[in-house]
């Protein structure tokens, strides 16, 4: 068997490379049609294609519902599935409306990816007007609700990968941290971090709007020289995209969850997707609330996990398909 670098090498992008690894094990024959992009997989007489993190496994009317988190959380809501409350925000002044009626809020971008333009628990109304201004420029809605105000779940957050009737895949997402070494500032100690991500194939920690609200509400800068040991944490979002990491954790979730993470993807009519899960304890029925589902999802979170076993979930997923174009399904 080849290493996984050499299939990146041959696939050209980190989520194709994954899929062919798992043509590979599978016996499944594979040719890349076109280097970074488009990956063809052959069974017998039978085909298809991946493009990037794109599988033939959605349908477009269930990938329109997915990228746009309100008509998800709409959908979600009217399947009796536990989502945070939401509303559309036309404007700044609707924003504060919302932080003064919930206090602890979210503000995202109607449609977005890697967690960008999104910013958790403002503090202040002029913390909400700029995460308003910010999810408004990093939306790619075309629709008329372009920003998003959340009701905040507190807990932490996970990643359900759920293919057909299987979850075969569980992280816990972390926020990203640095920790203090009593010499560097958090600016400087965020370029280091940065610089270890780059080896590891792992897109930079941001400095940001939502860095700089989450270190002055520690009564923090970027400036600051950590002591010894102090873990700074950077940001509230725990996306892979902008620095977070993640935890395999599958040995210690409760079934409820694996349960509601597929009771999810099918209220969305998906055979596929990544299911973000808020709960305070996952290892025991609770409150918990599903705050967004991915049509297309990334395996990084799986293969680059810090901790625990890494799960090879590309294979259940190819195997899906594989049955599913044979007719094994």
């Amino acid at each position: 068997m080849k290493t996984y670098e050499e299939y990146l090498k041959e696939a050209g992008n980190v989520h194709l490379a994954y899929y062919v690894e798992a043509a590979d094990i599978l016996s499944i024959k594979y040719s890349i049609v076109v280097r970074s992009l488009i990956a063809k997989f052959e069974v017998g007489d039978k085909h298809w294609f991946i493009i990037n993190t794109v599988t033939p496994l959605t349908s477009s009317p269930s990938a329109t519902i997915s990228k746009r988190k309100n008509l998800t959380n709409m959908v979600l809501s009217s399947y009796g599935v536990d989502v945070p409350k939401q509303e559309g925000l036309s404007s700044a002044i609707d924003a504060i409306k919302f932080f003064n009626k919930y206090k602890d809020i979210v503000i995202k971008p109607s449609q977005q990816l890697g967690g960008k333009g999104i910013t958790l628990l403002p503090e202040t109304e002029e913390q909400v007007i700029s995460s308003f201004n910010e999810a408004l420029e990093k939306d790619r809605s075309k629709g008329e609700v372009k920003v998003l105000g959340e009701e905040f779940i507190k807990g932490e957050n996970y990643r359900f990968l759920v293919v057909g009737e299987n979850v075969v895949g569980i992280v816990w997402r972390k926020a990203p941290v640095v920790i203090g070494n009593s010499k560097n500032t958090i600016r400087e100690l965020i370029d280091i971090s940065n610089k270890e991500r780059s080896l590891l194939i792992l897109k930079p920690i941001p400095i940001d709007s939502e860095v700089e609200i989450r270190l002055k509400n520690a009564d923090l800068t970027l400036d600051t020289i950590p002591d010894e040991g102090q873990v700074i944490t950077l940001r509230y979002n725990c996306n892979l995209t902008t620095g977070g990491t993640t935890e395999e954790c599958a040995s210690i979730v409760d079934p409820y969850y694996k349960e509601l993470a597929v009771k999810a993807v099918k209220a969305l009519d998906l055979e596929f997707g990544g299911v973000d899960i808020i709960a305070e304890d996952i290892t025991k029925p609770g409150k918990c609330g599903i705050n967004e589902i991915n049509y297309n999802p990334g395996l990084r979170l799986h293969y680059k996990a810090d901790k625990g076993e890494k799960v090879k979930v590309a294979i259940p997923i190819m195997e899906y398909i594989r049955d599913k174009y044979t007719n094994k399904l």
